[in-house]
C-alpha cells in the first residue's frame, strides 16, 4: 500500500498560481493580499484538504498562539460579558488563536508568566490587583472601556459613548413626563459607570429635572432588591422614573414595582441601561439600551490581532491622553412599553 503524502503549502501555491509567500499570507490573513487572490488560495486549500500547522507557525514567530481574556471578578456570568466573549472568539477563530479565560483569583504576581501573546480586558476595575498586573505585564492589552485614573494604561481601548447614551435615556424619560428620576447605579470603580454618573448629574443640572443616585453593591438577591425598592419609594414617594444601570436587574425592578402596587409606566417609567432578551418578553416589555457587547468584543479582538500581526489600527484616532489608541462606537436605544409616549403628561 502506497502512503499518501499530505498536501503542503507549496501544493496550495501551485494549485492557485501564486508564490508560496503569497499563499501563506492569504491563508493567515496577514499582509496585503487581494480579496480575489485570498479566495482563490482558500479554494485551492479546500480542494487539497490542506490545513495549516498553527503550532509550527507560532513556534517560528515565538508566539503562544493564545489571547488572554480578563473579565471583572464575580460578573463573568452576566449576559453582557458572555456576548462580549462570543465577539472576541469570532475575531480570533479564523486566525488560529485560542482565547484563554484568566481566572479572577489568578495570583497577580504571576501575570507576567501567562503564556499568551496579549490580553483583552472588559471593564477594568480600578481596585482589582490582577487587572493592574495584566496592564503592567509588558504585553499588548486592548480594553473595552477606558481604565480608571491611576491604573496602568492599555495599548488600546474600544469605548462606547456612554455620555450620549445617558442623555438619550434621560431625555426620553423627561419627554414622557418624568420629574423625579432615580438612577440605580453599581458601586464599582469602572470608567463607564463614572461616565454615566457624570453625564446624568450634568443633565439634571442643565434640564432642571430632579435626579438622584442609589448605589448598589454587587448583585442583590430578590429579597434585598425588594427591600431596596421598597425603601426607595417610602423615602421618595414622588419618584416617577427609574433608570436601572446594573446588568440583569431590570426584570427584578419591574416585578418589585408591580408587587408594591406601582404600575409601569403609568406610575413609574422604567429603563434598563443594559438590554437582554428577557427584557423583551416581560409585561410590559422594558425599554433598554443595547450596549452591543458582541461588537465590542469583536472590535477589541480585531484590534489586538492587528497589533500582534504588526499593525496599529487606525492611526487617525489616537487618544489625547497617554498616546493610547481609542476606537469609539455608538449605542442603540430600544423603545418599549415601560416608558410613556412623548406627548403624554405625567400623572
Amino acid at each position: 500500500m502506497v502512503a499518501t503524502r499530505p498536501p503542503t503549502l507549496q501544493d496550495v501555491a501551485d494549485r492557485s498560481g501564486v508564490s508560496r509567500g503569497t499563499a501563506s499570507r492569504a491563508l493567515s490573513g496577514s499582509g496585503r493580499v487581494s480579496a480575489e487572490t485570498r479566495a482563490r488560495v482558500a479554494a485551492a486549500a479546500a480542494e487539497l484538504d490542506f490545513t495549516t500547522n498553527s503550532g509550527a507557525r507560532n513556534l517560528r514567530r515565538a508566539r503562544a498562539g493564545s489571547i488572554g481574556l480578563w473579565l471583572p471578578q464575580g460578573l463573568a456570568s452576566m449576559d453582557y460579558y458572555m456576548n462580549f466573549t462570543f465577539g472576541l472568539v469570532e475575531a480570533t477563530n479564523d486566525r488560529e488563536l485560542t482565547v484563554s479565560l484568566i481566572p479572577g483569583d489568578y495570583p497577580p504576581g504571576k501575570a507576567r508568566g501567562l503564556h499568551v501573546d496579549g490580553f483583552v480586558m472588559a471593564d477594568v476595575d480600578g481596585h482589582d490587583p490582577l487587572a493592574r498586573a495584566i496592564l503592567d505585564s509588558g504585553r499588548p492589552v486592548v480594553t473595552s472601556e477606558l481604565v480608571p485614573p491611576g491604573v496602568p494604561e492599555p495599548t488600546a481601548s474600544v469605548t462606547a459613548d456612554h455620555a450620549a447614551a445617558t442623555r438619550l435615556l434621560l431625555d426620553r424619560l423627561r419627554e414622557g413626563g418624568a420629574a423625579s428620576i432615580v438612577v440605580l447605579i453599581p458601586d464599582i470603580d469602572q470608567m463607564w459607570v463614572r461616565a454615566v454618573h457624570e453625564a446624568a448629574a450634568a443633565w439634571s443640572a442643565q434640564e432642571s429635572v430632579g435626579l438622584s443616585f442609589l448605589p448598589l453593591v454587587g448583585v442583590p438577591a430578590a429579597i434585598e432588591l425588594r427591600r431596596t425598592v421598597d425603601g426607595l419609594l417610602a423615602a421618595r414617594p414622588d419618584v416617577d422614573a427609574i433608570v436601572c444601570v446594573p446588568d440583569g436587574l431590570g426584570v427584578g425592578i419591574l416585578s418589585t414595582l408591580q408587587e408594591l402596587g406601582r404600575t409601569v409606566p403609568d406610575d413609574v417609567q422604567l429603563v434598563s441601561y443594559v438590554d437582554s432578551a428577557t427584557l423583551r418578553i416581560v409585561q410590559p416589555p422594558i425599554s433598554a439600551l443595547d450596549l452591543r457587547p458582541r461588537e465590542a468584543g469583536l472590535r477589541a479582538g480585531q484590534l489586538l490581532v492587528s497589533m500582534l500581526d504588526g499593525g496599529g489600527g487606525d492611526d487617525d484616532d489616537p487618544s489625547p491622553e497617554g498616546g493610547i489608541l481609542i476606537e469609539t462606537f455608538g449605542l442603540e436605544y430600544h423603545e418599549r412599553a415601560s416608558t410613556r409616549p412623548r406627548s403624554r403628561p405625567a400623572r
